[in-house]
């Protein structure tokens, strides 16, 4: 059977779940890690998923920003862990009320764009982080979701968020929102009324994307952050993947000739067409 040959639709499951080597050997590095997981447990970090990280962990703290969530109350979501969650903690993804250094490793599925300051909330993980240690982000990738009609959100503008320290019920994008948003690509919304409800109540839901990325923006903003990006791949369905260590000078990104290989080899169209 060739793969090229599949169905379009068949051909984005079937890359979704072949194991990518370097994703795999990127797990790894997570053998034995004390981790702090906003948001989650995602089950693209189970042993069937993207990143194959919770079997490697010795322990796993969990933070939800309340005690219920859109997510809590949807438990078929959330994928069983061989490492049993340690404690779950309430509290903001940004504001995080953890010493410094506590953790070997923070992980981030789908998170990162539901925060009005990405770059406030990837300093507090860093800080909780140990020199030496990761931060592994999940972040969906514009071209393939409900996002695709939005304009990619600019290093600029997280900038302005973090000067300002955005809070999480800021309604800046609900218009743009409201206006391009792709309901027939969002499953989770049963209905226009639905999703406008949601988004004008954000602090309760925080079902709200104030950002969108793209492969190039996910690696500025982590450099922004100051973490040292090790590993960035793009891959479908729908997902950006992008592995940092935590260490105690200047961020770095990949150069702009691997930058270029990365979007050139990219299943999006628009991370393609940004090496033309």
């Amino acid at each position: 059977m060739i793969i090229a040959d599949l169905p379009e639709h068949v051909r984005m499951r079937l890359a979704h779940i072949r194991k990518d080597r370097y994703l795999t050997e990127a797990a790894e590095l997570f053998v034995g890690a004390t981790v702090l997981e906003p948001g989650g447990p995602s089950a693209l970090f189970g042993a069937g998923g993207a990143v194959p990280v919770y079997p490697k962990l010795a322990a796993l703290d969990t933070l939800d920003y309340a005690e219920r969530t859109l997510w809590s109350d949807a438990p078929q979501t959330r994928e069983p862990t061989l490492t049993p969650v340690r404690r779950r903690l309430i509290g903001e993804a940004g504001q995080l009320d953890v010493p410094d250094d506590t953790y070997d490793a923070v992980l981030s599925s789908h998170v990162l764009e539901h925060l009005a300051n990405p770059l406030g909330a990837l300093a507090e993980w860093k800080r909780v982080v140990r020199p030496g240690g990761y931060v592994l982000l999940i972040v969906p990738h514009r071209d393939a979701t409900f996002d695709h009609r939005r304009p990619v959100t600019t290093i600029e503008h997280l900038r302005e968020d973090a000067a300002r320290d955005t809070p999480e019920g800021d309604l800046t994008h609900l218009d743009e929102i409201l206006r391009l948003h792709d309901l027939e690509r969002d499953p989770g919304a049963p209905s226009r009324e639905t999703f406008e409800q949601r988004c004008r109540e954000v602090m309760a839901t925080r079902a709200m994307h104030h950002h969108v990325f793209v492969s190039r923006t996910v690696a500025q903003t982590c450099t922004e952050a100051g973490l040292e990006v090790l590993l960035l791949r793009p891959k479908r369905p729908f997902n950006i993947i992008c592995l940092c260590r935590v260490g105690s000078g200047q961020g770095r990104g990949p150069t702009d000739l691997e930058l270029a290989e990365i979007n050139r080899r990219s299943p999006f169209a628009s991370d393609r067409a940004a090496t033309s």
